[in-house]
């Protein structure tokens, strides 16, 4: 057997985060209603989520009219964060208050008004380097 002298190579996958050679893409979301979220990099990149909020954060998208609820969220970025982070993709389809069960239990906004998602994720680009071993 030749076993000796035989190198062997191991694949290593490095997920580079906060340095500035790095490349990454930042997009932001606003999510109505009953909508999909879909996040999506490119080839080589993984999602990082950054924040997520379920409220009625501001007028635009999803609310045009204030009705003296604005600024009413919670944070929910730990379902995102499982559901998406280190994935090239990931989607939850038609938003809805409860698909965030207990995340939105501190949740200032009053029953019956409809309620929003705003995700901030980043796509990070993903080094591989290989290494010989002896």
């Amino acid at each position: 057997m030749a076993s000796i002298g035989v190198e062997m190579m191991r694949l290593f996958a490095v997920i580079l985060v906060g340095f500035s050679e790095i490349t990454s893409t930042d997009a932001f979301q606003e999510v109505c209603n009953a909508k999909d979220f879909h996040a999506q990099c490119g080839r080589g990149e993984i999602i990082t989520m950054n924040s997520a909020n379920l409220g009625r954060m501001r007028l635009g998208t999803c609310l045009s009219t204030n009705l003296g609820y604005l600024g009413c969220h919670s944070s929910v970025i730990s379902k995102l964060d499982t559901l998406c982070t280190g994935k090239f993709e990931c989607r939850m389809r038609k938003i809805a208050k409860q698909d965030f069960g207990d995340s939105i239990s501190t949740n200032s906004c009053p029953d019956g008004l409809e309620l929003y998602l705003e995700a901030d994720y980043e796509c990070v680009q993903v080094m591989i380097f290989l290494s010989q071993v002896d």
